[in-house]
């Protein structure tokens, strides 16, 4: 029951009403979010209760969503987005009305017109506290593809079927090649134990039969390869060491004359 109030509340230009609901009825506040969203022309809706991760059956959607159990029928409690629907024209706010009945659009986002530029935020389950907004300017709903991608500051973490934010993998990690959710950069992909190193040079002055390498790669397990800078570019054999993890040693029997020979390193 509402309460009346015969008095005027004077906040002192300091404190504040919070948590407000979105207002449902004309003689209800608006909030400073919905004054943005109507001035960009954004149409905000109740929140749903869960949003699915995947492509859902729409004509027996199952007892759970996301690892939550919606409440048949409710808006509040038994609301759900879907995103990621295999035909993207099903995508859209619907009601669970039971693990085998087939779910319903919700009637605040049933037409083409309710759904473009849509926000909605998301209660509970992977997505819980985030919002998204739909993108596409709709002509028929069931016909046009209906597209939800990630707004305001909660965004979803980036799969490889929509956009989010993504973590930076540390050199450990790109290095262990394990972790599917972190983004690799150009940095930690060429320090990576993974990456191809590929030291080249010329050499040879007509005296010298020892020439020493430093590679830098911290590791013996390197190839070499040493083939004569001119045709025909064969490959030469000559001794080859690992004084150490840096370093490659060519060593000949005979002196290369001035800038005769090529050397490959990889490792």
């Amino acid at each position: 029951m509402a309460r009346s109030v015969a008095c005027d509340l004077d906040f002192g230009s300091a404190s504040r009403l919070r948590n407000l609901p979105a207002p449902a009825n004309t003689d209800e506040p608006a909030r400073l979010a919905d004054l943005n969203a109507a001035i960009e022309g954004l149409k905000n809706k109740e929140s749903v209760f869960v949003a699915a991760q995947g492509n859902v059956n729409l004509s027996s959607p199952g007892a759970t969503i996301d690892g939550q159990t919606p409440a048949s029928g409710s808006r509040a409690l038994g609301s759900v987005l879907l995103r990621f629907q295999t035909t993207a024209s099903e995508n859209g706010l619907y009601l669970w009305n039971g693990a085998s009945s087939a779910m319903t659009r919700a009637s605040d986002a049933n037409s083409a017109a309710e759904l473009t530029n849509a926000v909605v935020a998301v209660q509970n389950g992977t997505d819980a506290g985030k919002a998204f907004r739909q993108t596409t300017t709709l002509a028929t709903l069931g016909t046009d593809a209906v597209t939800w991608t990630a707004f305001g500051t909660g965004a979803s973490a980036a799969t490889t079927s929509s956009s989010g934010t993504v973590q930076l993998a540390t050199q450990t990690e790109v290095n262990t090649g394990t972790d599917a959710n972190k983004a690799v950069t150009p940095a930690t992909l060429a320090g990576s134990a993974w990456a191809k190193r590929k030291f080249t040079a010329t050499f040879g002055d007509g005296s010298n039969t020892q020439y020493d390498f430093t590679h830098n790669y911290g590791t013996r397990d390197v190839q070499v390869a040493v083939y004569r800078n001119g045709s025909p570019y064969d490959v030469w054999d000559c001794e080859v060491q690992m004084p150490d993890v840096n370093t490659v040693r060519l060593k000949f029997a005979v002196a290369p004359t001035s800038n005769q020979l090529n050397a490959v390193i990889i490792g």
